[in-house]
This record gives C-alpha cells, structure tokens and sequence, in this order.
C-alpha cells in the first residue's frame, strides 16, 4: 500500500508540473536523502522521504460499514477501517554549478503549487491498490508537525540543513478478510402485516 502511495505522488507530481517547468523535467525519488545519495545525483531531482507512519486517531470510527451483495438481498458487516498518516519530508535536489539554490526554490515552489492546487488526490493519478480505497484522501500540505529537530535530522544524515515541505496523506486500511455472504442473514427491504377485519370486534 505505502509503495503504491509512493507511485501514486510521483504520478500526481508528474502530471501536474507545468509544462517546460523544473519540475517537469525533474526526477522523483523516494529514498534516503543521506550523503551518499547526494553524491550519486545526477539529475535535478525532488525527494520524497517518508519519515513517519501512524494511525490517524482523529479519524477512528467504531461504526462498522454494511456491504451489500450485488443483487441487493444479502449483506456483510466488515470490520470498521483505520486511517494511517503517511508523513513525507519534501525536498528539492540541483546539481548545477551556478545558482544551484535559486533552482532548488523554483522547483520545491512548483511542487508545493502542486499539492496546494490538489488537497486530496485525484482518482485518476490513483496507483495499485488505492485504485479501489474509499475516498476522498485527506492531505495535509506544509503541516507544522514536521520533522521536529531540522537540524539533528540533516545532520544525522551528514547533510546541511534544507528547506523542505512536510506533506502527510491519510490512507484507509481495511483490516478484513473476505467474508462470506451467506455468514450475514437477508437484508430485509420490507414487511407485511395482516390486519385482522376489527369490524368484528
């Protein structure tokens, strides 16, 4: 599921770059922005990293949902769903010579236009198994819980400190298995009463 989140931004970042854009011709990764991987670029590239996975509490439900069978007659009491934060440190990556930060700032721009101009994901740049979640899809663009130590976070990965963008998507988990129609009685869409004829009484 979190891999296709991940096929899922790239798609949405992708088709929303504007034409001609850095971000249009920027690469999407999704890996560790430590130095090694800084060493290895060799495009100008946006980094995805995600740092942070929990359930979203907030948004917890006890009322679990009704399936019902395709011909309306029969129907399935499922497991309540959980929602899940997926927390992603946004960053933008140059490797030009000459004024590599002024790039890095017009492309973290347009990737934040991006997301402002989308606070939930489109269906159709949906990816694998999200394809078929119930939506709409939550975002939260440039969050202030982000990382909470920029600092200690750069350093821990023997970088500077980088401007970037904390963007958390709710996912929706299905804890079921597949249930049986046949383990739920008849759904019943009406009932008949017999009135006795009271004018005999």
């Amino acid at each position: 599921m979190i891999r296709d989140l991940d096929d899922t931004i790239e798609q949405l970042l992708q088709t929303g770059a504007p034409a001609g854009s850095e971000l249009a011709s920027a690469n999407i990764s999704f890996e560790l922005p430590d130095a090694d991987w800084r060493a290895g670029l060799d495009s100008l590239t946006v980094n995805c990293y995600l740092y942070d996975v929990r359930e979203n509490r907030e948004l917890r439900t006890v009322e679990p949902p009704i399936q019902r069978s395709a011909d309306g007659t029969r129907a399935i009491r499922r497991q309540a769903p959980v929602r899940i934060d997926c927390a992603y440190c946004i960053t933008a990556w140059s490797i030009a010579t000459n004024e590599s930060i002024q790039e890095e700032h017009r492309l973290l721009s347009q990737v934040l236009r991006v997301l402002l101009q989308n606070p939930t994901i489109p269906p159709g740049v949906l990816q694998g198994s999200l394809v078929g979640q119930v939506p709409p899809y939550p975002t939260i663009i440039a969050a202030p819980d982000g990382v909470k130590n920029q600092p200690e976070f750069w350093g821990a990965l023997d970088q500077q400190l980088k401007p970037s963008l904390n963007y958390v998507v709710t996912l929706t988990m299905s804890l079921d298995d597949t249930v049986a129609e046949t383990d739920m009685p008849p759904v019943v869409d009406s009932v008949d009463v017999e009135v006795d004829d009271l004018s005999k009484f």
